[in-house]
């Protein structure tokens, strides 16, 4: 986004493609099928970022969907509001990570939960551990779904609660997949440090990012809690494109350096056939 469109993570153009394709035939105007223009302009205004696959001239997106500067300025400035577009520092307009955000919600909806729930039992009673599934949702990660501990430690991780990027491995995971310039913007606000192990520099972050996607997964020894740990892996789509991520939390004294190769293990067993159960789209 800050760079061309066509040098960015094939997780953005994936998903905004899927979502911006149009897939409505065109019906005749009638009181029932009557659209918002505005809205059918933004649309459009969109799918022109998308299909040209580089940013675009204010001059250029106007004469493309033939609306007047004037209108296409404050079109663009409403979506750049709700980061559907993102103004480069030359003054070019590209897709935003808002789009991408939404794309995520669109694989969530399409029974994520409902596939990955016998894998989260299953790997629940392997590891005896919470096992979390969990996507992200604005600068925070969201609980979509949970397998129970049965080691004797409940973790305060309820479906639907929300929690940090930086202080678990599930955060971790998805911050580190996420398109460069949502990482810019995650680094850029302050980084709340919950206990002495928070990573609360943005190049050590950085760098932990670069480390996770590297090695396939990542741990987090007691940032974010002291007395608790995780390890999380990343689930992909068809494309490859990682659209959640499973991770086992527990105790640090059993969540730790000397498990973590046998959780990432199991772990990446699991991903992969929750992966291989989302199937083609």
């Amino acid at each position: 986004m800050v760079t061309a469109i066509v040098s960015q993570t094939s997780v953005r153009q994936s998903l905004i493609m899927r979502s911006l394709e149009n897939p409505w035939p065109q019906a005749p105007a009638s009181p029932e099928t009557r659209t918002v223009q505005s809205v059918s302009r933004a649309f459009v205004a969109l799918r022109t970022l998308a299909q040209a696959g580089r940013p675009m001239s204010l001059s250029d997106i106007a004469r493309r969907i033939g609306v007047s500067k004037p209108s296409t300025y404050h079109l663009l400035r409403t979506l750049a509001l709700e980061r559907a577009v993102t103004r480069t520092n030359d003054g070019l307009y590209e897709l935003g990570w808002g789009l991408w955000e939404l794309g995520s919600s669109v694989v969530r909806s399409n029974d994520l939960a409902r596939i990955a729930r016998f894998h989260l039992d299953q790997l629940s009673e392997q590891t005896g551990e919470a096992v979390l599934l969990s996507i992200l949702e604005g600068h925070a990660v969201l609980y979509l779904d949970r397998g129970q501990a049965s080691a004797g430690f409940e973790l305060i991780a309820n479906v639907g609660r929300r929690s940090s990027l930086h202080g678990n491995a599930s955060g971790k995971v998805l911050l580190a997949h996420a398109p460069a310039t949502f990482i810019d913007e995650v680094l850029a606000t302050p980084l709340r440090s919950f206990t002495t192990n928070s990573i609360t520099d943005p190049g050590e972050l950085r760098a932990e990012l670069e480390r996770v996607r590297a090695a396939g997964h990542a741990v987090c020894w007691q940032e974010q809690e002291l007395g608790m740990s995780s390890v999380g892996v990343p689930i992909r789509d068809h494309a490859g494109d990682v659209v959640a991520a499973l991770a086992v939390a527990g105790p640090a004294t059993r969540v730790n350096e000397s498990t973590a190769a046998t959780l990432v293990d199991l772990l990446e067993a699991e991903a992969e056939a929750i992966s291989a159960g989302l199937g083609p789209r």
